[in-house]
């Protein structure tokens, strides 16, 4: 006899199946159509649907237990990844995967780009208590969502994996190793490759303003150096919460807005 939560799962595939279906069928309807106000709800009517798909799998990534200090700024993480339409995103520490699997569903919304989560998923200087042996535990969170093709598994320290990495980055999450060397170590390693719109972005930035007795830890350096980058001129924004979040245009003075003009007076 099939058990409820098998009942569950075949609800789920028949109703994903269904919902696709009907985006199908109304992106299909829509094409054949000369852009008029139908063709315009029927436009509208797809991206209601596919927007409800990932509101869906938002609720189930919810419910896992990852575990993680990110807590609700991994919506951060869904809205960046929604807005940006990236092709590329790196993350630097993974675990249990609540940042990938954020960042996995967004990109499996916006039907393109890949999620390379990088962790050696063993027994580090910066393990959460119940997150050291996670490989399994992430394949298994990645694969309940349904997000396999959007997410890349890289079982290896991000030293590792930048000796041979040669993509341009879109969005980099850093939130592996905290001490201050080996936070320089994973920005200096990737700042490089960063496209000139992209993002970097940090977790845990606010320690140092709001310092916990129970979490405190001398050698906690992911606050010394993103102040050092707004010290040089790198643009930051700090969200305070869930321990703080900062994201940084990887450019000193920001990303110039305007062109600006040649010697001869004419816009380049």
């Amino acid at each position: 006899m099939p058990t409820v939560d098998t009942e569950r799962q075949t609800f789920g595939v028949v109703a994903r199946s269904r919902a696709a279906t009907v985006t199908a069928a109304l992106t299909a309807a829509a094409k054949r159509i000369v852009p008029t106000p139908l063709a315009v709800k029927l436009l509208a009517a797809r991206d209601g649907m596919v927007a409800l798909r990932g509101d869906l799998l938002r609720a189930r990534a919810a419910a896992i237990p990852f575990y993680s200090g990110l807590g609700d700024s991994a919506n951060l993480l869904y809205g960046l990844v929604r807005s940006m339409k990236p092709q590329v995103c790196v993350e630097i520490g993974s675990a249990r995967g609540r940042s990938t699997c954020f960042i996995g569903i967004a990109l499996k919304e916006n039907g393109h780009g890949t999620l390379f989560a990088i962790d050696p998923h063993t027994t580090t200087s910066w393990n959460d208590e119940p997150n050291v042996d996670t490989y399994s535990i992430i394949r298994r969170n990645v694969a309940r969502l349904g997000i396999e093709k959007q997410v890349k598994l890289i079982r290896a320290t991000s030293q590792q994996a930048a000796a041979h990495w040669q993509l341009p980055i879109d969005l980099l999450f850093i939130d592996g190793d905290h001490a201050y060397e080996g936070v320089k170590r994973d920005w200096d390693s990737f700042q490089h490759l960063m496209n000139p719109f992209g993002l970097v972005v940090f977790h845990d930035t606010i320690w140092d303003l709001r310092p916990d007795p129970n979490w405190f830890r001398a050698d906690m350096g992911v606050p010394r150096f993103v102040e050092e980058l707004r010290e040089q001129g790198y643009p930051v924004i700090t969200v305070d919460h869930d321990c703080g979040v900062s994201l940084v245009q990887p450019t000193i003075g920001g990303q110039a807005l305007r062109a600006r003009p040649n010697r001869s007076n004419a816009w380049s």
